[in-house]
């Protein structure tokens, strides 16, 4: 969504959600709400328009701050149709940012710099789909795939940081009581084949902690959704 405008003026909408009024059926005079995904949002009325525009008058404008304490997921890059499937999940769940990370287990490798920009922007308009539905008016930051120990190096030392692995021994600090809610929570979710000892450690020299989801092991796409739904839960996100 572009950015919106001052109340009073015309906004045209992009073709995503032109098609969503259209499939909705929804007539000129019709009460929306219009939103940009990083918090701007206001309601307007549908204008009469044409199929290859269709335009709202904005009557107010509200800026919301991010819903905080922030979770942020790093991924082990998996293959391409899970990674939409998690983008769009954890945008209904309110996820602040997805970080790609290129693992040793990861099936794709590492794409040119056109195709990963074209990667991310299509993953950017899939979380913007996910906003209109969900009524996240937040879309998570979508970033381009690293090596995993430059990604993990992102997270704020003041940050929680844990590592999800299904050959931890112990579920972890994240479970049971929880301590004060930390400014902002890392997770990393290894690639399909899981993430290799090595990497294990190292991310533990970086800060993070191990932590398990249980005795079974997880497909890609459930461990990502699960650990964004408990974590976020804990921080009171979900309340």
């Amino acid at each position: 969504m572009p950015e919106l405008p001052s109340p009073g003026e015309l906004v045209s909408l992009p073709e995503i959600s032109a098609r969503h009024a259209r499939v909705l059926r929804l007539s000129p005079g019709a009460a929306v709400t219009l939103f940009d995904g990083a918090g701007t949002h206001g309601p307007a009325r549908l204008q009469a328009g044409t199929r290859a525009q269709t335009q709202a008058l904005l009557q107010q404008r509200f800026q919301s701050p991010p819903p905080q304490p922030a979770l942020h997921l790093i991924l082990g890059l998996p293959k391409a149709s899970k990674l939409e499937m998690v983008a769009r999940m954890c945008t209904e769940l309110g996820v602040a940012g997805l970080h790609l990370a290129q693992c040793q287990r990861s099936v794709p490798a590492p794409a040119a710099p056109r195709a990963a920009a074209e990667r991310v922007a299509r993953l950017q308009r899939i979380a913007f789909e996910a906003c209109a539905q969900s009524g996240q008016l937040y879309a998570p930051t979508i970033h381009a795939a690293d090596n995993l120990a430059a990604v993990a190096s992102r997270a704020p030392s003041n940050s929680e940081r844990l590592v999800f692995w299904e050959r931890s021994e112990t579920a972890g600090p994240w479970q049971g009581d929880a301590a004060p809610a930390p400014r902002s929570t890392w997770a990393v979710i290894g690639p399909e084949g899981g993430l290799e000892a090595a990497e294990v450690q190292a991310l533990c020299q970086q800060g993070f902690e191990v932590a398990g989801l249980g005795p079974s092991i997880l497909r890609f796409e459930t461990a990502a959704v699960a650990a964004a739904s408990l974590l976020l839960a804990r921080l009171g996100r979900l309340d």
